[in-house]
């Protein structure tokens, strides 16, 4: 079996942000990040990049009014109000001219039209799993909405991305239940697994984007029960300029996971958000080049091939 490279986005818009800054704080970015879309798209067109694109969904909605049409019953209760979304809801612009920020009818169209691209689910409202005061129930309800606003659009969405990672075993059930075929999870490491202390974790994860902390990062995807876990193997982490110095080390250690992939017929998982390269968006494209150039390297000497989620899921259940 040739090794595969999984490219996933988390496609959230001010969405995913909402409860961290204030709109005018990160509006360049998610801006920024929506012109960078259809410069994304012209890369994984060159390179023959196939890549799943997990929706908030909310931004199928063409205005307010629609999006109210699917609002679920039963929604989540968190006991933090601010990580809640649907507060957001009577404050935005009424469709995607007045709120860029929060609908993408237009870019969801350009990006099904472009070959080997997924259009996945990022659940309905950016659900937080393991945030207090939520329950599998209100997930379920939550899921239902992002599989029928969707296919009111003409999307059949069978690849979820958990926003900020956050998976439980109940949660993929329901994801399980309603019919999709593979999430993706977080990378399963000692990091993640033995460092319970947040700020010695988030220390730890950001060295390992320039050295190889948690080794190669290739797995096999395996099957749960009917659904498949893709887990990821590196987030694409934009520039960050106290660290600047050490890019070149960002780029190595991902080539070096990808090499190692190949050669061993694993999978390796690269993801982002538009929105990481929504500034200084040519210098981010330039690094990316340089990657997807390396991947048609790998492709030409160890047939290494490019699978969104619905393939790579599909070919662990036939």
């Amino acid at each position: 079996m040739p090794g595969t490279l999984i490219v996933s986005l988390d496609f959230e818009l001010f969405w995913g942000m909402q409860d961290c800054v204030e709109l005018k704080q990160y509006e360049d970015h998610v801006l920024g990040g929506r012109e960078a879309i259809p410069l994304l798209l012209e890369l994984f067109r060159k390179h023959g990049i196939h890549a799943t694109w997990a929706t908030v969904g909310f931004q199928f909605a063409a205005n307010k009014k629609e999006l109210a049409g699917f609002l679920p019953d039963l929604r989540p209760e968190y006991d933090n109000s601010a990580l809640s979304t649907y507060r957001c809801l009577e404050e935005i612009g009424e469709d995607e001219t007045a709120a860029p920020c929060f609908f993408a009818a237009s870019l969801l169209e350009k990006i099904a039209a472009c070959p080997g691209q997924e259009i996945g689910s990022h659940t309905f409202s950016h659900y937080y799993c393991r945030e207090k005061g939520q329950t599998p129930e209100q997930f379920r309800a939550d899921m239902v909405a992002a599989k029928q606003i969707a296919a009111a659009h003409g999307y059949s969405v069978t690849s979820v991305i958990f926003p900020r990672n956050q998976t439980t075993r109940s949660h993929v059930a329901v994801l399980r239940e309603l019919g999709f075929t593979a999430y993706r999870d977080e990378e399963n490491d000692w990091i993640h697994e033995k460092i319970p202390f947040v700020p010695l974790k988030r220390l730890l994860r950001l060295a390992d984007v320039y050295l190889p902390l948690t080794g190669q990062g290739g797995y096999t995807p395996r099957q749960e029960d009917g659904i498949v876990n893709l887990m990821g193997s590196r987030m694409y982490k934009p520039y960050f300029a106290p660290l600047g110095f050490l890019e070149g080390l960002k780029l190595h250690r991902i080539k070096r996971q990808m090499l190692h992939a190949a050669k061993t017929g694993k999978t390796f998982h690269l993801w982002w958000h538009p929105h990481n390269v929504g500034v200084r968006t040519e210098y981010h494209l330039a690094q990316l080049e340089e990657i997807f150039s390396y991947f048609d390297t790998l492709r030409s000497q160890y047939s290494m091939r490019s699978l969104n989620m619905r393939e790579a899921a599909g070919e662990v259940l036939s």
